[in-house]
């Protein structure tokens, strides 16, 4: 066996080590000797390696030990060892945060994003890459964290990215084609900056340390001001061939609808999404359809729960229109993915139970006879901390199963 073979087999150890630690500790070795397939002696030396180096700490003996002999020690991550940024792009704002290894957020900002009118793209690339490149410097400063203990940042931004390149393809919030944004943020830091789908960066952060860890096929649905999915199949994140997997939310459901972000007519997006809500409330208000969300301009998302909780007709009939709008397009995912779980997530989550049922209805309704009961459904409303929280655990997932892991070690 070559030098260069023998070098790469033990940067695959460390890496299946380090991700056992990450998604099953505190674990004992022995228990890690027998999921790996490692030897006990392989994984003494390469835990004893991340202990030294302050990645992997002891969390006590394993109780009520039934051999005979020595109780076995406990082995979990260290999650002060280093720190890792999140970055997402929102339509108007950007979110900033810094976590810990275990992508707990320590600090968070929110800015708002660039815009010059006079430009053909008014969200101006450069002046969205400088801005990206001083809040994170503030974030830095405030929190007293240096740039060498950062293991890399992580960006989310919607449509599709080339995740490898680290250029975005096409963001309809911005209309950007092919735009490299990691680069100049990671030459400005000199750390590695992982460009992401929005909704994709929160799929990772489930299956890392939410409801998706164990669970070999799930699609996390992200429903708010846009429509995405990311997906998770045999264990594995899944990108598609250029970056795009995922955008269910540009299904065309109704041929002659309503115009969407992406320039076509009749989308998901442009059926279920928050602005689609706003849009159909707005004609009945103005086909003079009673309604408490009458005098409130502009429309906001806590207006429309609101008038959903205290029983508004005409919102609880747009909202459920929404819900079963999404349960049809998420029936196709039933059928072609045959997912273990849909986690729902996004800001659509808070109009609840009138918006949620119906989607579940749908869902079983026109998925296919066998599979129509083969999931389940969970629900976890979150903010945007939430979601930049998951860009964060972009560069986690980078560590703890890519080449990335050089950086630990």
């Amino acid at each position: 066996m070559q030098k260069g073979d023998r070098a790469l087999i033990k940067k695959m150890n460390q890496q299946l080590v380090l991700r056992l630690i990450q998604s099953r500790g505190p674990i004992a070795r022995r228990d890690i000797a027998r999921m790996s397939g490692l030897s006990p002696a392989s994984v003494t030396g390469i835990t004893g390696e991340m202990i030294e180096l302050g990645f992997v700490k002891e969390a006590g003996k394993i109780e009520n030990e039934d051999r005979a002999g020595r109780r076995a020690i406990k082995l979990q991550l260290n999650p002060e060892a280093g720190y890792a940024v999140g970055v997402l792009l929102a339509k108007y704002k950007f979110t900033c945060v810094l976590t810990d290894l275990d992508a707990n957020i320590l600090h968070s900002d929110m800015y708002e994003l660039p815009v010059n009118e006079s430009l053909d793209i008014p969200y101006d690339p450069e002046a969205i890459s400088q801005a990206i490149s001083h809040a994170i410097d503030s974030l830095l400063k405030q929190a007293k964290i240096k740039t060498d203990q950062l293991m890399g940042i992580g960006i989310g931004i919607n449509g599709i990215v080339d995740y490898e390149a680290g250029v975005s393809i096409f963001a309809p919030h911005y209309n950007w084609h092919n735009v490299p944004l990691a680069a100049s943020i990671a030459e400005y830091f000199g750390i590695p900056v992982h460009l992401e789908n929005d909704a994709r960066s929160l799929t990772i952060a489930e299956q890392l340390f939410g409801v998706g860890r164990d669970v070999d096929h799930f699609v996390a649905v992200a429903v708010g001001y846009g429509i995405g999915a990311g997906i998770v199949t045999n264990g594995q994140i899944y990108r598609g061939g250029s970056g795009g997997a995922g955008e269910f939310g540009h299904i065309v459901l109704q041929e002659d609808g309503p115009l969407c972000s992406c320039g076509k007519f009749g989308c998901l997006e442009s059926l279920a999404s928050v602005p689609a809500i706003f849009r159909q409330i707005e004609a009945a208000i103005a086909s003079g359809e009673t309604t408490t969300l009458a005098d409130v301009k502009p429309l906001s998302l806590k207006a429309v729960t609101t008038a959903v909780k205290e029983g508004d007709a005409v919102a609880i009939r747009v909202v459920a229109e929404a819900g079963c709008w999404l349960g049809k397009g998420m029936a196709t995912l039933v059928n072609i993915l045959n997912p273990q779980s849909f986690i729902i997530n996004g800001e659509a989550v808070c109009l609840g139970k009138h918006f949620l049922e119906p989607m579940e209805i749908a869902i079983r309704k026109f998925a296919f006879d066998g599979l129509s009961d083969s999931f389940r459904i969970v629900t976890e409303p979150g903010g945007t901390e939430v979601w930049a929280q998951g860009v964060a655990s972009v560069v986690l997932n980078s560590l703890f199963a890519s080449n990335d892991y050089d950086r630990l070690m």
